[in-house]
Order: C-alpha cells, then sequence, then structure tokens
C-alpha cells in the first residue's frame, strides 16, 4: 500500500475477529515501529508482545471491564461534538474487549527517565514524544498490512501493574496498550470530523 493511502485509510478499530496475526507480518509493523526518529539515537525501545489469551487477561485485570457509558456525563461535555460523542459512546464499553479480542496485544516500553507529569521543560519529554512517533510508525505500518489496531491510554495504577507482571526493567514506561489484528467483518468505524487543512494552515505567523 501506498503512504499516502495508508494515511487515509487509518482507522482505529475496536471490534475484531480472532484471525491470527502471521509472525512475520508481526514482526514487519514492529520493525517499522522502530525505524521512527529518535531523540538520542539510542532507540531504547522494547516490545512485550501477548498472544495467550490468559497472559492478555492477566496483563488487563486493572482495565475496567465493567466501563458503562456514562451517558449522562457525555451528554454534558460541553466541548464534545456529535462525533467525538459517538466515539466515546462506543469506546467505553470495549476497552477490554478490543483489548484481548484480536489476541495480539503490544506493549510498547520506552526508558522514562523523567517525571512526565511534572517535566523541567518541554525537551525532557524528548522520550515521551519519540515512543510515539514509534507507535504512529506501526498504525500506518499495520494499516498497509491489511491491519487494525486500538490503543488505550493506561489510567490509575494499571501501568504499574502491567509494569510489574511483564517484569519491565525499572526506569521503563509504558504509555499505551495497543491491539492489532484483523477488523470483525461487523466492526464498527465511527465517522471522523472532517477538518479543512486549509482551516489550520497559518503562513508566516498565526
Amino acid at each position: 500500500m501506498e503512504l499516502y493511502e495508508a494515511i487515509q485509510k487509518r482507522r482505529t478499530v475496536r471490534d475484531f475477529s480472532t484471525k491470527r496475526v502471521p509472525d512475520d507480518v508481526l514482526n514487519r509493523i514492529l520493525e517499522a515501529g522502530v525505524k521512527a526518529p529518535s531523540h538520542d539515537h539510542a532507540r531504547d525501545w522494547h516490545f512485550v508482545v501477548l498472544r495467550d489469551p490468559k497472559r492478555i487477561a492477566e496483563v488487563l485485570k486493572h482495565v475496567n471491564s465493567g466501563a458503562e457509558v456514562q451517558t449522562d456525563i457525555i451528554n454534558h461535555w460541553e466541548t464534545a461534538t456529535e462525533c467525538q460523542k459517538s466515539m466515546y459512546y462506543d469506546a467505553l464499553p470495549k476497552q477490554v474487549k478490543m483489548l484481548s479480542q484480536s489476541r495480539c496485544l503490544i506493549l510498547p516500553l520506552f526508558r522514562g527517565g523523567t517525571d512526565l507529569m511534572a517535566p523541567r521543560d518541554i525537551s525532557s519529554l524528548n522520550s515521551f514524544a519519540s515512543i510515539w512517533c514509534l507507535i504512529q510508525n506501526i498504525l500506518l505500518a499495520a494499516t498497509a498490512e491489511g491491519l487494525s489496531c486500538a490503543l488505550r491510554i493506561p489510567i490509575m495504577n494499571e501501568e504499574a501493574y502491567v509494569l510489574k507482571t511483564i517484569h519491565a526493567p525499572e526506569g521503563y514506561r509504558m504509555p499505551c496498550y495497543l491491539a492489532a489484528g484483523y477488523s470483525a467483518p461487523d466492526a464498527r468505524i465511527i465517522q471522523q470530523q472532517d477538518i479543512p487543512f486549509s482551516a489550520r494552515l497559518h503562513a508566516e505567523t498565526w
């Protein structure tokens, strides 16, 4: 698939089939990830890939499997568009399902080096920024391979629990859970908000 086509076709999917992602395909999308720009050229990134359903369930133990759609809260989000609201209505109840159903759960890890919630300055977040470049490469490579992805940012004590469960070395952080797999035939694709590029382009100054 051509690069610009992959960019256009990339979508978050939260409904997966159980068709196995071949090892060679998985390796290609992860290798694409490590081609991302690295702030220190060290590319001190690692992946823990989970395929065993029991192991995935163990890692997802602290994700709220009983998440209920907070209808009243979503309806009163003044900053949320109808497009955003429809995404949350679909996403909230699927937080465990979307990460386990594909049976290919990727945990990207990077060496932290700073308090992400209280950085000294913007440049001290370079390692955090770099890992998201890696994740974007994976998303586009997965699209080019005919795969779909869904991710979740860990909240509360989820990250600490997962890092302990997978025996991650001290100092490493996990920015997200990333599921990769083949879309279910009836997968729901949420309509994205259409924002004209020209509305966000500023020449010389804002």
